[in-house]
């Protein structure tokens, strides 16, 4: 017995759109660049305050910095999403195509400001490593810490 084709454009289907304004606050491009331009900002000033010191820090100041760090890359992975998913609905559209070319340019500018970051962790003597995952409020990232530490022999230098 054969069963009916499926109907090739569900009307349903070619209404349904998602919002992605909520990733920058319902202010679309703008708000992409506005998100880049606070990441960058942040980025630079995380790395003014912490290159070449992260040894220095207790454990609540490593806290706070990784708090830091996951604000700035939130508003970079939010506005990096808006532009990879507004691309993915209409690959044909020029704008889409620049808005995520863009985003993806910005977002490598920030990540080479904050890369020193783990190349510092990574390099800290184990027993300092250790003792400041011992401090209280590093639950929320321990497991990321040690990892960037497990694989520490698979970092390529700052250079």
């Amino acid at each position: 017995m054969a069963t009916a084709a499926p109907e090739l454009t569900d009307p349903e289907l070619l209404q349904t759109a998602w919002d992605l304004e909520p990733l920058v606050d319902g202010d679309g491009e703008a708000g992409v660049e506005r998100q880049l331009d606070d990441a960058l900002a942040r980025a630079q000033t995380f790395s003014e305050r912490h290159a070449g010191r992260l040894g220095e820090l207790d454990a609540a100041g490593l806290a706070a910095a990784m708090r830091e760090l996951g604000a700035i890359l939130e508003l970079v992975g939010r506005a990096g999403n808006y532009a990879a998913l507004r691309f993915s609905t209409d690959t044909a559209d020029p704008a889409n195509g620049a808005l995520l070319q863009h985003a993806q340019e910005r977002e490598t500018a920030i990540e080479t400001t904050l890369l020193f970051f783990d190349l510092e962790w990574a390099a800290l003597p184990d027993e300092r490593a250790e003792e400041l995952l011992a401090g209280d409020g590093l639950e929320f990232c321990a497991h990321h810490l040690r990892n960037v530490r497990r694989y520490r022999e698979h970092l390529l230098s700052e250079p």
